[in-house]
């Protein structure tokens, strides 16, 4: 099925590609200049097409970078504060897991629909803690899943 869908929509693309190109090329009486406006068109639209039907290419938050003021410095919201990323019941938590980790600490943490989180420091090479960093979803293992070393 969604093979079908995608041959349809090339197909589809393409038709509207080539009447636009024939038209717009036509019009302008097939000289260079009208076949250069025409190019210039379909590519304006197929961006513009692109931009408002395509998903976010920054859509991924499951590791985000976060300073001392705790904003976001990578992930999906850049120069956002951390808590937006999650529900006004659970903000408060969250900022008082990631001041946490400015004072060295570590946490783990879940939420009622079931995604996990960590909450760790980043320090420099002189320990320094310089960053925090939260990670979720595929990035957290359960303490079950992880492993303990053999000698």
């Amino acid at each position: 099925m969604a093979q079908r869908q995608q041959i349809l929509a090339t197909a589809l693309l393409m038709a509207g590609v080539g009447l636009v190109f024939a038209g717009m090329t036509s019009a302008m009486h097939f000289t260079p200049a009208g076949i250069v406006a025409a190019m210039a068109t379909i590519a304006g639209l197929l961006y513009a097409g692109g931009v408002w039907f395509g998903g976010s290419a920054s859509g991924d938050a499951s590791i985000v970078i976060f300073d001392r003021r705790l904003i976001a410095l990578s992930g999906s919201h850049p120069g956002r504060p951390v808590s937006d990323m999650f529900p006004l019941h659970l903000r408060r938590d969250v900022e008082q897991r990631c001041r946490e980790a400015f004072d060295g600490r570590s946490t783990r943490f879940s939420i009622a629909d079931g995604g996990r989180f960590e909450v760790a420091p980043i320090r420099t090479a002189n320990g320094l803690i310089a960053y925090g960093i939260l990670l979720s979803g595929a990035f957290v293992r359960s303490a079950a899943e992880e492993l303990t070393p053999v000698a």
